[in-house]
Order: structure tokens, then sequence, then C-alpha cells
């Protein structure tokens, strides 16, 4: 199973050629821990030691007894008097990024923007190339502002060109960067009894 699926990866990458590559880019992070530190102050283990002393003399009413007891304090108040702190340390980690590059073939590039804006699969490094080719932000994601972008290159216009669109019942009916032509259109539908809107750079 794993063959047949590491084929079709094969497959997938020969038929979807991508002019990007992966780059293995790392970096280095302080991250916090917490460790607890042995060892209390120098007075809290005597004073554990004192208390001991005393209660053993008390309880045994020897100095054996004291000795032992303030033995038992000493410990008791040391393991009392630890406290948990936070350090730092560095952690490198290391990810596999792909670094996209223009499509320098113009049919191959159009091909890709129709793919891309009729809803048709396109791997996600390929897209990520085409976005970078006509200047959106490269995500590998189609969303609108990519969409846009590629109608105005499919439409031989500069980014800054204002895209008229004219839409019915919320479906584009056409796109065009001739405003004269969308009002002829616009009119054409109006004395049919259909209703449109004409937008701007829709997104």
């Amino acid at each position: 199973m794993r063959i047949i699926a590491t084929t079709t990866a094969v497959v997938l990458m020969a038929t979807q050629a991508f002019a990007g590559s992966y780059e293995t880019r790392c970096e280095t992070k302080s991250v916090p821990y917490q460790e607890k530190v042995k060892g209390g102050s120098p007075e809290r283990v005597i004073g554990g030691a004192v208390i001991g002393g005393v209660v053993g003399r008390v309880v045994t009413d020897e100095n054996a007894g004291a000795a032992a007891g303030a033995i038992v304090g000493g410990v008791i108040a040391n393991e009392t008097a630890k406290k948990t702190v936070t350090k730092y340390r560095d952690v490198e980690t290391c990810t596999n990024v792909f670094v996209p590059e223009r499509i320098s073939d113009e049919n191959t590039l159009r091909g890709v923007l129709q793919d891309l804006n009729a809803g048709r699969s396109v791997s996600k490094e390929l897209t990520m190339d085409a976005q970078y080719t006509i200047g959106v932000g490269y995500d590998g994601k189609w969303g609108p502002k990519s969409k846009l972008a590629a109608e105005k290159y499919l439409a031989n216009l500069s980014p800054d060109a204002p895209l008229y669109s004219l839409v019915v019942n919320d479906v584009v009916i056409v796109s065009s960067a001739d405003a004269n032509a969308i009002d002829e259109i616009k009119a054409a539908l109006f004395r049919a009894g259909v209703d449109s809107q004409i937008f701007v750079d829709l997104q």
C-alpha cells in the first residue's frame, strides 16, 4: 500500500512541475522550562536542625536523640526550602520551506491561472509559484485577491487598473476593463427585464 501511495505522489509531481524549490531553514529559540533548585537557605537548614534537636531531646531525653532529631530537622527544612525556578535553553527547530519562483513560460502561467480561476485542482507549490509571479501573497490558497490579480493578468491589465464585473443574482456574468462595454451589457439586460449590478475590482 505504501509503494502505491509513493508511486501516485511521483506521478502527480511529474504532471504538475513547479518552478520553486524546498529549502531547510533552521531557527534557534529560547524555550522556558522549570527546574527545582536543590538545597535551601542556610538559615532555614540551621533553624530546622535546632527545632529538630529540641524535639529529639524532649522525646528521648538523651543527647543521642537530640543529635538524631537535629539531623532529621535539618533534612526536613532543607527539603521544604526547595523552590521551582524558570530557566531557559536554546532549542533549534528546522523545517522544510517552499520558496516559490517565477513561472517563466507565458503559456504555462496562463494555463495555471485559468485552471485556478476555474476551480480545477492545482498543487500548492504551483499555486504559490503562480501567486509569486503575478505579485500577490503566496500562501498556496487561491482566494479572491489571487483570483482578481489573475483576471487582470489574463486581460493584460496592470495590477492597479480597474476591472469591472457585471453581477446578476450574486453571479459574475462578465468582467472587463472596458467600462462602456459593461454598461452596454447592463443596459441590454435591463431591457430584457434582468436587474444587474456593476462592481469594480470585485473580490
